[in-house]
């Protein structure tokens, strides 16, 4: 009983800021190989958005960039249904490229016309 419990109350997630990963040889975050990079630092990630990143070759697939450790994937279901989760429904994105593609799809104006 006890084990059901803790799972609900801490679900597994599907990125871990803990894991470590050697760099490879004299490699440097500053070397300009940001394909390296890239893959380097989806392999804290595993699921759905491993998966994701794999087919789309590390690159986000609103903006075409590259991920970097300075902003958290995100998976995008392209046909806004949440409970599809087939792998051609999915999109590996950032965050930023997420919250853009919500706000935009939005039917509410952000501010009142009022003033």
């Amino acid at each position: 009983m006890e084990t059901s419990r803790s799972k609900i109350a801490f679900p597994s997630v599907n990125f871990s800021e803990n894991r470590f990963i050697n760099v490879k040889g004299d490699k440097s975050p500053f070397d300009g190989d940001l394909v390296y990079w890239s893959k380097r630092n989806s392999i804290l990630y595993d699921g759905a958005t491993a998966k994701a990143l794999k087919k789309q070759g590390h690159s986000c697939g609103r903006c075409g960039l590259k991920f970097l450790d300075t902003e958290r994937v995100e998976l995008h279901h392209i046909d806004g249904n949440h409970n599809n989760w087939t792998d051609t429904n999915l999109m590996a994105i950032h965050s930023s490229c997420h919250h853009y593609l919500h706000m935009s799809k939005s039917k509410k104006p952000r501010f009142s016309e009022a003033g």
